[in-house]
């Protein structure tokens, strides 16, 4: 027992020799862990999917942005050590200096290693094997080099005088201020200082450019880069002494002990500040200058679309509306993907669809498909095309999967990382990364070859010409403050509360007479969890992902879908109801069934139980919410002489697309394939459909 205790009394020992050099340099060694621990995540893995289709450019700016990260972790770790413990051949007042002196000067090392590996390891996690390799490879060799600096500089200056010196050797005598540094040392200072500052100004002018200037993989590398010098400053000034060591040199010994707790400041600064509405930058961004366009009365929706949609053989019209669910990109592009091939192989598809209803992602998708579908824009302006066109891709279907293919992720992160954090600290309006999300989605449409301004100066409803029927989008997003339905429409949802029951018309939650984009338009939907911040309303309330509500949009489907049936009669219309869900996870006995059945037994979730129960039950319900809504759904369009769809993805389609806001060419396939393929039964479904629409 003696022994154990003697053991535990010298790892704690050690644990706090260990502590007090890192006291110092902190902020490099915070970052590199709170890098890892985003880049780990489910969603930080999706930096680096795309990566190998981007090509040599990205993958270079990859490479710098991750070296960038490791040096400053790195110089910053070096400084700031140096500062406080002197250089190591300098004695050193401590009970155990050589421990200390060897922890001082193998922590910096480890440091920018460990900015190497978590960049490898990503890169294997996500299949870029080939980049994880080169990277693992190159910080072997970057840790090598800082192993042999020292003995590079005093070969290479030795006993020299003039430049050499200057350049590398320590002013004598100088103590242990800024000033006493090397020129080499004094230019890094300053030119990463210089580089913060220039990235952040442009992030904050026009994230989008930033975004997609260094691409997905690299921002978030960039971004960890550019905040160790400004954070080591701080923690440089809080420490005693600070302020001497970087205004004029100090000599002496430092007290490591002493010192505020600079990191807890700040986010103590943060979390001050966001009780301030005033100084709240995530409002709805709305259109200036713009003609607002009155709604569209439900009846009157339905009398447009009752005069111009074909009539079947049994004289019954048929009455379509989709529901599409939440998911990110993946979503998006495989809403696109499901109702463009549809309308590539019927014409007439637009003109039996009566509304779609999205959440999130899948709303992302219907807005998409709408504003190709309305014939307001042109089609043969487009060059180039996306996917394998001779695996049956059509015009639509092509054009949706075009825009959607982009990378949305770098943008918003860059906005996150660079004005939207700034804005924590300092709350003077900087632009926040639901308006780079926005205009990345607004300038895709460029990007994917469309000449005009699809989205980027249009309104919301301007989508939907006067005297013309165009499908209705019901995008559905969650109130915070009552947790109800806000839905963003053409149609006059206010107007109709007996139709959509307990739910806000978005339109009334804003300023009288303002416009939104058809980007923002969707975004409302698809507050995806923390990527995207809670939008800020006229009156102070907040909006965040329809998925929090219900995550398949099936409650507004079903609800226009009954409306429409029973003011145009039963005997008018056929009702058809078609689900787009896209989460692999679930199996077939999850899908709505004709008959109803027992729920099947779920997994054991045992760990924890006590403590995380509740929290397990919350999140499960919104899914078992969303799946009784689509089983309602189905059992109103079958009971009333009509039909159901569904189109998924599944596991045996292939991998599972990651979840986020940006796709590999991987993850594209899998979708496209899973269209065409008999693993999920969409081949039958699709089948299915088509017969009856042409029916």
């Amino acid at each position: 027992m003696n022994r154990v205790l003697e053991g535990l009394a010298r790892a704690w020992q050690f644990i706090r020799d260990v502590v007090t050099v890192l006291r110092p340099c902190r902020f490099s060694a915070l970052v590199v862990t709170a890098g890892a621990a985003l880049l780990f995540s489910g969603q930080g893995q999706e930096f680096t999917v795309r990566l190998p289709a981007e090509g040599l450019g990205k993958t270079l700016w990859f490479d710098l942005c991750v070296f960038l990260w490791a040096f400053q972790s790195w110089y910053w770790a070096r400084l700031l050590l140096d500062l406080t413990f002197g250089d190591r051949d300098a004695p050193l007042a401590h009970p155990r200096p050589g421990r200390i002196r060897a922890i001082i000067v193998h922590t910096p090392r480890i440091i920018a290693a460990g900015s190497y590996l978590v960049a490898a390891a990503v890169c294997a996690l996500t299949g870029t094997w080939l980049i994880g390799v080169a990277l693992a490879i190159e910080g072997a060799l970057f840790y090598a080099f800082l192993v042999l600096r020292k003995t590079l500089v005093a070969s290479f200056a030795g006993n020299a005088a003039g430049w050499k010196r200057v350049l590398l050797v320590r002013r004598e005598g100088a103590g242990r201020g800024l000033r006493s540094l090397p020129l080499l040392s004094i230019a890094i200072l300053a030119a990463t200082l210089a580089c913060a500052a220039v990235l952040t100004a442009w992030a904050c002018r026009d994230a989008v450019d930033f975004g997609w200037t260094f691409g997905a993989a690299a921002v978030p590398f960039l971004g960890f880069s550019m905040l160790v010098p400004v954070g080591s400053l701080l923690v440089l000034w809080s420490s005693p002494g600070g302020r001497r060591r970087i205004g004029e040199a100090a000599a002496g010994e430092v007290d490591t002990r002493g010192g505020y707790p600079v990191i807890s400041l700040l986010v103590l600064l943060a979390i001050v500040w966001s009780f301030f509405p005033a100084l709240d930058n995530h409002a709805l961004r709305t259109l200036p200058k713009a003609q607002p366009v009155a709604p569209i009365r439900l009846d009157d929706a339905l009398e447009r679309w009752q005069a111009q949609a074909p009539r079947q053989s049994d004289g019954r019209s048929n009455l379509v509306v989709v529901a599409t669910a939440g998911g990110g990109l993946r979503a998006a592009y495989w809403t696109a993907t499901v109702l463009g091939a549809i309308q590539d192989r019927v014409a007439a598809f637009n003109r039996q669809l009566f509304a779609v209803s999205g959440v999130s992602g899948g709303s992302l998708g219907a807005a998409v498909y709408v504003t190709l579908a309305s014939g307001e824009v042109s089609l043969s302006d487009r060059t180039g095309n996306c996917g394998d066109m001779g695996a049956g891709t059509g015009r639509i279907e092509c054009a949706g999967q075009a825009v959607l293919s982009q990378d949305f992720l770098a943008p918003p992160f860059a906005a996150l990382l660079f004005p939207d954090l700034m804005q924590r600290f300092f709350p003077v309006g900087f632009p926040d990364r639901a308006q780079a999300l926005e205009q990345s989605w607004e300038l895709a449409w460029r990007r994917a070859g469309f000449g005009e301004d699809v989205w980027g100066e249009r309104g919301f409803r301007a989508l939907w010409p006067e005297g013309r029927f165009v499908p209705a989008l019901l995008l559905n997003s969650t109130h915070v403050e009552t947790g109800k339905r806000v839905i963003a429409s053409n149609l006059d949802v206010a107007g109709a509360p007996k139709v959509f029951r307990d739910a806000y018309d978005l339109y009334e939650l804003l300023p009288a007479g303002a416009e939104i984009r058809p980007s923002t338009a969707a975004h409302t939907s698809a507050r995806f969890t923390y990527l995207s911040p809670a939008g800020t309303l006229a009156d102070r309330t907040h909006l965040v992902d329809g998925g929090y509500f219900e995550n398949f949009g099936a409650v507004t489907a079903r609800e226009v879908l009954k409306a429409a049936t029973d003011r145009l009669g039963r005997g008018k219309v056929r009702p058809v109801a078609v689900l787009i869900s896209n989460d692999p996870e679930l199996g077939e006995g999850d899908l709505p069934r004709a008959d109803p059945q027992q729920p099947q037994a779920a997994a054991r979730e045992t760990w924890a139980a006590e403590a995380l129960s509740p929290l397990r039950a919350l999140l499960h319900t919104r899914d078992a919410r969303g799946l009784l809504a689509a089983s309602e759904l189905r059992a109103f369009a079958e009971e009333n002489g009509g039909a159901y769809f569904q189109f998924r993805l599944c596991r045996e389609a292939g991998p599972a697309p990651a979840l986020g806001w940006v796709l590999s060419g991987e993850s594209e396939d899998v979708m496209r394939k899973a269209l065409r393929s008999g693993a999920c039964g969409n081949v039958q479904q699709l089948k299915d459909l088509l017969d009856a629409l042409r029916s």
